[in-house]
C-alpha cells in the first residue's frame, strides 16, 4: 500500500542530516565517473560490466570507436582511456548523454570524445547510408529488450538489426564488442542470432573473448535469472 515515489527517507529521527544531492562520484577501472543515484538508469550506473569494459580497454588503442547506448559514457570512457583516437558516445537520452558529456570533462577525454543523443536505430542505417567506413570498433550495449518470454521473438529481431548494422558498418578487420543483458534471451538464442546477423552481412566473426558479468554478481545454478549478460568480442572479416 506505499505510494511510489523516489529521494530520501527521512532518518532525522536519527540523527541523519538530508544530503544536499543524489549526484556522487566514483571511480571505476581509473575511470571517474558522476553517478546520479535518484534519477539515473538502475542505481545510476551499471556496475556488472566492469571487465568488460577494461576488455574494450585493451582493444581501443589508436582505433575509431563508437559506443552505442552509452548511458553515462562508461564504454566510451574506458575506450577514450584506452588510447583510441577518437570516441562517439550515443544514447536516446539527453539526460545521459549530458551525464556522459561531464564525465568525458572530469576525465579529460573531451577533447576526443564527443557525446550524441540519437536513437541507435536511425543513426546506424544512416551511418550507412552516408558510406564510411568512419568507425573500426562498435560497441553494442543495448538495454534488455525483453523482460519476458512472449516478447523473446521481436528482441531478438531487435538485437539482429543493430547487429547487423553494426556488421555492415565495420571495414574487414574492425571489432564489434556486442552483448545482452536479458536473461529471457539466453545464450544459444543470442549466438544464433549473432551467426544469422553475419550470414546476412556477408561477414566472417572470429571471437576474441566471450564474458558475462562480473563476479560481484554471482550466477547461482538453479535460478535461471542470475545467468543474464552475455558480452562477445570479436573480429569481423
Amino acid at each position: 500500500g506505499l505510494e511510489e515515489n523516489k529521494g530520501w527517507f527521512d532518518l532525522s529521527a536519527l540523527g541523519l542530516p538530508r544530503p544536499d544531492t543524489c549526484l556522487t562520484e566514483i571511480v571505476e577501472n581509473g575511470v571517474r565517473y558522476t553517478v546520479d543515484v535518484e534519477n539515473g538508469q538502475k542505481t545510476g550506473f551499471f556496475l556488472d560490466q566492469r571487465f568488460n569494459r577494461q576488455a574494450v580497454a585493451r582493444l581501443a588503442q589508436g582505433r575509431t570507436v563508437l559506443d552505442c547506448f552509452t548511458h553515462t559514457g562508461s564504454f566510451a570512457l574506458n575506450a577514450a582511456k584506452g588510447g583510441a583516437v577518437h570516441v562517439t558516445a550515443v544514447d536516446v537520452s539527453e539526460a545521459a548523454v549530458e551525464m556522459a558529456r561531464r564525465n568525458a570533462d572530469i576525465n579529460g577525454v573531451s577533447d576526443r570524445m564527443d557525446c550524441v543523443a540519437a536513437n541507435v536505430f536511425d543513426l546506424l542505417p544512416r551511418l550507412a547510408e552516408e558510406g564510411g567506413k568512419k568507425y573500426d570498433f562498435i560497441i553494442l550495449d543495448p538495454p534488455a529488450f525483453t523482460k519476458s518470454r512472449k516478447t523473446v521473438p521481436g528482441a531478438l529481431r531487435g538485437y539482429k538489426e543493430i547487429n547487423y548494422r553494426a556488421m555492415k558498418l565495420l571495414p574487414r578487420g574492425g571489432y564489434l564488442a556486442t552483448c545482452s543483458c536479458s536473461h529471457f534471451a539466453t545464450d544459444g538464442m543470442f549466438r544464433a542470432m549473432l551467426a544469422d546477423a553475419a550470414r546476412d552481412a556477408g561477414v566472417q566473426l572470429r571471437q576474441i573473448e566471450a564474458r558475462q558479468q562480473s563476479p560481484d554478481h554471482p550466477i547461482l545454478w538453479g535460478v535461471d535469472e542470475t545467468n543474464y549478460l552475455k558480452f562477445y568480442l570479436f573480429q569481423v572479416f
